[in-house]
Parts: C-alpha cells; structure tokens; sequence
C-alpha cells in the first residue's frame, strides 16, 4: 500500500483554488493578492478510503524561501496507527522552491518528491527532483535511491506555455492570478512529468453533483481531469468541495486503482501571516 497514492487528494485539492458556484451568470475574478497574503498559511487534512478512516495525515504550508524573491511550498503526508505500521511509517514530502516570473506568476525552479520508509530493520530514501530551467527552455529530471542516481534526463519545455507544478498552480490560483473559473470556460495548465509536458484542465460543475459525492451543499464543486497513469486511477475524475473562502474542504480522487475512492477532509487551519515575514 502506497501513501503516495493517499495523498493524491492533496495533490489535487491544491490546484483549485477559484471556482464558482452554479449560476450561469459569472463570478468576477479573485482580487490579485500579494504572495505575503498566504505565508504562513498551513491547511490540515485528514485521508480516507474504503472503511479506513483517518489513514493518514497531510499538511501543506507556504514559506519564504532563503534567498530573497523566492518561496517555498511544502506538501507532506505521513501515514498512522495501523497504516503506518503497515508501510513502515512512510513519509512522501513534495517541495516547490518559486519566484515571481516576468508575466507576474509564481513559476517552480525547483520541484521535488520525496519519500521516507523505515520499517525498523531497513530504511528507504526515494527522491525525483526537477529544475526548471526558463532561459533554456527546459527541465532537468533526476531520480535518486538511497542517495544513488538511477536516472538522469534533460527534456524540453514548450516555450510558448508557461509551466507550473501543482503547487505552483495551486498558489497562482489563490493569489487570483489565473483569473476565474465559469460554465463553458475550462482552465488549462500547462504541467510536466518525466515524459513531458501534460495538460490540468479544471471545470466547474453544479451543485447537484455534491448530493452524489456526498458533500455538503454549501461548498463549491468542481472537476480536474487528467492522465490516469500519473497517479495510477481507472479514469479522469477528481471532485474538490471548497467553502467561500476558496479553501479545499473535502476531496474525492475517483477510482483509484485497488482502492477505490479515496477521500481527504480538512481539520484545521493555520491562518496565514504567522511567519513573521513579508
């Protein structure tokens, strides 16, 4: 059992920020907020599938990064109780190190995934990094074991498009710099994994889809699709419930494969501005 697959609700839930609601009628873009809006920001989830409730845990935070300009976003999950002992209490880290690009929008320089495993007798450290390298037009992708390279790739990027990793993505949307999200208008992003570029769309959906998620019918529904085989599912499908502030209360990822659905729900929030920074 992977948590990496676990934590895919979190994965998801960040690349939605604004959504509307079911009126025909558009909702007017977020107001452009300053990355200072979110530092600090932690959001809390709790993870489930099938009769396993409250499997694991997920965080993500928003920080300044060492050097001046940049900023780091940290997703984490780490499975507990029986999970945990089952998978050797793993821990799947993923890290996005940014800057402000020249078109005003967060781009990654450096994303990683990590994962930790330590089942008391063996440890396993698993790292993928990619750069981002804008000036030449490409991304460089590095994959470690146990501090051993195993593969080594410089692939293109399509220069017309600009790139983002899901955190990224995620932290753009928040800041209303992607604009808003309305019937018959679905958003693209443009993303990358270790075969190239792939494509995010979002789309919002009625609110006659909660009932059959079973979500609330006061959040905010919406879709992202994308390829199954980056997170291993039977289909497209990911529905994120979000409460008027924009904020990612409940997730479904669809069909994950030998698990079913998989469900994340959120449990506390770390308002933001409490880095004592800009």
């Amino acid at each position: 059992m992977k948590t990496q697959i676990l934590i895919l609700l979190l994965v998801f839930q960040f690349f939605l920020g604004p959504v509307v609601r079911a009126e025909t009628a558009p909702v007017d873009p977020p107001a452009r907020l300053p990355i200072s809006a979110l530092l600090g920001e932690k959001l809390t989830y709790n993870i489930s599938f099938l009769w396993f409730k409250k499997i694991a845990r997920g965080e993500i935070l928003l920080e300044p990064g060492e050097k001046s300009g940049t900023y780091l976003a940290t997703l984490t999950a780490r499975t507990r109780g029986v999970a945990a002992f089952f998978t050797g209490n793993r821990v799947e880290t993923y890290t996005t190190l940014m800057e402000e690009g020249p078109d005003g929008l967060l781009r990654p320089l450096v994303q990683t995934s990590d994962t930790k495993k330590d089942d008391g007798e063996q440890e396993t450290h698993r790292q993928t990094t990619y750069t981002f390298n804008f000036s030449a037009n490409q991304v460089s992708y590095h994959k470690t074991i146990n501090g051993v390279a195993q593969k080594k790739h410089l692939l293109p990027m399509d220069e017309e498009h600009p790139t983002y990793d899901f955190l990224t993505a995620f932290y753009n949307l928040r800041l209303g710099r992607l604009g808003s999200v309305e019937m018959g208008r679905d958003i693209k992003l443009a993303a990358f994994s270790r075969k190239g570029p792939e494509e995010i769309v979002i789309c919002r959906l009625f609110e006659e889809g909660n009932m059959q998620l079973e979500l609330s019918e006061d959040l905010i529904l919406c879709k992202v699709l994308m390829d199954p085989d980056t997170f291993n599912t039977k289909g497209r499908d990911v529905y994120v419930g979000f409460d008027d502030l924009l904020r990612p209360q409940i997730a479904v990822i669809k069909n994950v494969i030998g698990m079913g659905d998989v469900r994340g729900e959120l449990v506390h929030i770390t308002e933001p501005g409490l880095t004592g920074l800009k």
